[in-house]
């Protein structure tokens, strides 16, 4: 009897510990009326009500009553804010007063987005805009290749803006059709004024940009015409050609957190400093890798060893891309291009009239290599292809297998479209997962096509081959036997 006593007086204050509500409200009543703890109430003792004044609750009743209880019966807890789960204002003042010495904090505005990295709008004393890149919280599971997102970024745009392509002296009519352009995306780039790798001072990885004007492009796109929307592909078209004007500074291939040093000054970089792979199938293969892994370390279903082995056998024809030139993954995400349209018609300029693209909401996803694994080629529109023509010679290197090479990049984006719904699902996780999977099984279906092709076209090969070895046999056979009677006729005539 005192061991039921004992645990009784255990529970009583568990579950009003755990579930905030009075041993005196009727939802505690219930619950220690319940069968499964009925037990637990010592011999002889009435219950706490009475079940026929008080009908036993169905199982939602009990939810419901113990939630209502917690809301009045117990006043709610204060929460702890720590660092890891908001923003540090006061370091970000300190941060600020070193960088920007003469201005002052004033308002700050998280920024809704759907890029990994948290965004904040800050309003400084002089009524300039900055933005700040925060690194998403330990809870945001990431893929390998976006674990060195904002690196990887300040480096891209330290590596862009630094470029030496362009002579600040050339008037603009001795500037080529090239080198505006490159111009152009040059100020599509937002200034950094600070980046920070280094978690002790705001507790996560940080940048510091000036602010970049304009909307999403999936925001605005619903209210934008036909010849306007046509201007944007095209606006996007010009800046990813003239991304791939752009090459390796060390000549090697891969990610940019690999190709290009931590620490970038004015775009030079030494062969010693990359860890980059010295051909871009060994890059590519390094990135279908890891997002392989990925998926494998959560066990989820896709067929692995038919990639690797489809991968295995047309590797080589990745080889004949020689020059490791720049692309941006996401360059063709709606939510990653940032559009601005005009408040109200100017009579004054055409210009200004335009829905003009102003950059991209992240920079974080840089590679160098073959310009066709950007989500721009998934499905191009004619009006980027011809944004891309525009920029001059083509740059597309081994035009013969490069529709072989698209199908691997198709096989890459779907294979993260997979993945990445596991890691961090959404609300309509389920269909963005059956739409990848879609993806992954007709670039798979297509490249199994490529070989099966190549294996229709050998038994006919191998048959010739057998058909004149057996001729070949045949003769030789005939030349001996020649030989031994003309030996056998000498020996004789000797004899």
């Amino acid at each position: 009897m005192q061991t039921h006593s004992s645990e009784y007086a255990v529970v009583v204050p568990h579950l009003e510990e755990a579930y905030g509500f009075s041993s005196k409200s009727p939802a505690f009543s219930y619950f220690v009326n319940f069968p499964i703890f009925a037990h637990h109430r010592p011999p002889g003792t009435a219950p706490v009500c009475s079940r026929q004044s008080h009908p036993p609750p169905d199982l939602w009743d009990l939810k419901l009553s113990l939630a209502m209880s917690t809301r009045t019966a117990v006043p709610r807890r204060s929460h702890l804010t720590s660092l890891m789960y908001s923003l540090p204002v006061r370091r970000l003042k300190d941060v600020l007063t070193h960088t920007l010495p003469d201005l002052s904090l004033g308002p700050i505005e998280e920024i809704p987005s759907p890029q990994l990295a948290r965004l904040f709008s800050l309003r400084m004393s002089d009524g300039r805009k900055l933005h700040l890149s925060f690194a998403p919280s330990l809870a945001v599971r990431l893929l390998r290749h976006e674990t060195t997102m904002l690196s990887s970024e300040a480096s891209l745009i330290s590596f862009i803006t630094g470029t030496n392509l362009l002579n600040p002296r050339d008037s603009p009519e001795q500037l080529t059709e090239g080198s505006k352009k490159l111009k152009e995306v040059i100020g599509l780039v937002p200034k950094l004024i600070r980046h920070s790798a280094n978690t002790r001072e705001m507790a996560y990885p940080y940048s510091i940009f000036e602010a970049t004007a304009g909307e999403p492009l999936s925001t605005v796109s619903i209210y934008l015409n036909i010849p306007e929307r046509k201007q944007v592909d095209k606006q996007v078209g010009s800046m990813v050609r003239a991304l791939a004007s752009m090459t390796s500074p060390s000549g090697t291939f891969g990610a940019v957190n690999l190709v290009l040093p931590k620490q970038l000054t004015m775009g030079v970089a030494t062969a010693a400093q990359s860890r980059g792979a010295k051909t871009w199938s060994e890059a590519f293969n390094h990135l279908l890798e890891g997002v392989l892994r990925d998926g494998e370390d959560i066990a989820v279903i896709i067929p692995y060893e038919t990639i690797r082995s489809q991968y295995k056998r047309l590797s080589h024809r990745f080889d004949a891309v020689l020059q490791p030139r720049l692309l941006i993954l996401d360059a063709g995400s709606e939510t990653n291009v940032l559009v601005q349209r005009p408040l109200e018609p100017s009579t004054t300029s055409k210009s200004s009239n335009e829905t003009k693209l102003t950059g991209l909401r992240s920079w974080s996803q840089g590679v160098f290599g073959d310009p066709l694994l950007s989500s721009c080629f998934e499905d191009p529109s004619e009006a980027f292809l011809e944004g891309w023509r525009e920029g001059g010679e083509d740059v597309v290197e081994d035009q013969e297998n490069a529709e072989v090479r698209m199908m691997f990049y198709r096989v890459f984006r779907a294979v993260v479209g997979v993945v990445t719904e596991y890691y961090r699902p959404q609300g309509d996780s389920s269909r963005k997962e059956l739409d990848a999977r879609r993806k992954l099984t007709s670039a798979l279906a297509e490249l199994e096509k490529v070989e099966s092709l190549k294996r229709s076209r050998s038994p006919s090969i191998v048959e010739g081959e057998g058909e004149a070895d057996a001729e070949r046999t045949k003769r030789i056979k005939m030349e001996k036997g020649a030989e031994e009677e003309n030996l056998g006729t000498g020996d004789g005539e000797q004899a």
